[in-house]
């Protein structure tokens, strides 16, 4: 789970504009609260590759989050928090 917030820091937390970054992580949390994880994961790599050009840390995360998905429902919500925890620590100064 640290590998994956770490990366998603990286990959997402300096992603676009705040308000990018909150639209990003309230979209991924209907996902979670749907336990959607199709939902969740379209919008998750959407989101990686549209910031993450030539990034090996990108693949880096699209690789581990491939690993883990389809999961069962509590390990979904916690890669998914692990995510959204991820992204929303990289906005911070």
């Amino acid at each position: 789970m640290w590998k994956i917030k770490s990366l998603s820091r990286e990959v997402l937390g300096g992603a676009g504009s705040e308000n990018y970054r909150q639209k990003l992580v309230f979209d991924l949390l209907n996902a979670v609260k749907a336990n959607d994880q199709n939902r969740f994961l379209w919008v998750l790599l959407r989101a990686i590759n549209a910031h993450s050009k030539d990034n090996p840390k990108a693949r880096e995360l699209s690789s581990v989050l491939m690993e883990v998905f389809p999961s069962s429902e509590s390990d979904f919500e916690k890669v998914a928090y692990s995510v959204i925890l991820g992204i929303m620590a990289g906005g911070e100064s």
